[in-house]
């Protein structure tokens, strides 16, 4: 269970679904949130051309969009703070997560401002290395729901991560959890090789077993696993999801990669960006 969530928001009219969408997370988990939000520090003088009211007026805004989000959280009946700071966003949402003890980290990837460059670039990476949250990105056009659960499985150390949370999840919300195991295939590696296809079929064969059992240990009511062939494995998951009407995607991501990196090239990035339905990222603790 999560206690403290921090929501990143970047003061924009359209990005009050996410904290919307975050907050109604929140507390049916019970979380306290805090809303942040960050602008880069001014570079310039304003003094020099003679109007220091100029940048006044834009923080202000900006702050007035904050209470907005921290007013509509109060009528979901969270408890909520919000914080207004001046910063470069990365090493602020670092601070913030640690002094505030947050566990998950919410935002958005619509966004043209703060938001979409938290997703796309250095600052998730950040995030993730230098903290131990999971980061909730409310993307696609669906809303967080908690009745379909898909999990991304590849049985890689970070996605045993994923599966316990997911299973987690699916066992306080009594949630349907579909596990989905996907890989490339290479048509003419199988034809041509025998031993290529049984070496793939065995690596399947031992993911869904490894999945089982992580599943097998909570008390997940309704669960399932879609194996599936196919490229681009990020194509095929999503379809996947969208067939089991998923409300939420889990995948894990290991901290030990650099998560910037994966969120710009891998199957992280096109999962968030492919999905109808929010993703939440779990990151691979440190043993």
């Amino acid at each position: 269970m999560y206690k403290k969530m921090l929501v990143a928001f970047d003061g924009a009219e359209s990005s009050l679904d996410i904290v919307r969408q975050a907050a109604r997370f929140a507390r049916s988990e019970n979380s306290m949130i805090d809303i942040v939000t960050v602008c880069p520090e001014y570079q310039g003088d304003l003094r020099i051309q003679g109007d220091t009211s100029v940048l006044y007026n834009m923080y202000e805004d900006i702050r007035n969009a904050l209470n907005n989000a921290v007013s509509l959280c109060e009528s979901e009946g969270m408890k909520v703070r919000g914080h207004f700071c001046i910063g470069n966003p990365a090493d602020v949402l670092v601070e913030q997560i640690t002094s505030l003890g947050c566990d998950l980290v919410a935002l958005g990837t619509h966004s043209k401002k703060l938001l979409q460059s938290i997703v796309i670039g250095s600052v998730a990476g950040t995030v993730v290395r230098q903290t131990d949250c999971d980061l909730l990105v409310i993307t696609g056009n669906k809303g967080l729901s908690l009745q379909s659960i898909f999990l991304a499985y590849d049985a890689s150390a970070e996605a045993n991560a994923a599966a316990q949370q997911a299973s987690a999840l699916a066992e306080r919300y009594g949630s349907r959890l579909t596990a989905g195991i996907a890989y490339e295939m290479d048509m003419e590696a199988f034809s041509l090789s025998p031993v290529v296809e049984r070496a793939v079929v065995e690596k399947t064969e031992q993911a869904v077993e490894a999945v089982k059992s992580i599943v097998d240990a909570s008390d997940v009511r309704d669960f399932d696993v879609a194996v599936r062939y196919g490229n681009p494995t990020h194509e095929v998951l999503i379809e996947e999801a969208q067939k089991k009407n998923a409300g939420l995607v889990v995948i894990g991501a290991g901290v030990r990669s650099k998560l910037s990196h994966l969120l710009v090239g891998g199957v992280v990035h096109k999962l968030v960006y492919s999905s109808a339905c929010p993703v939440l990222i779990v990151k691979e603790q440190m043993q």
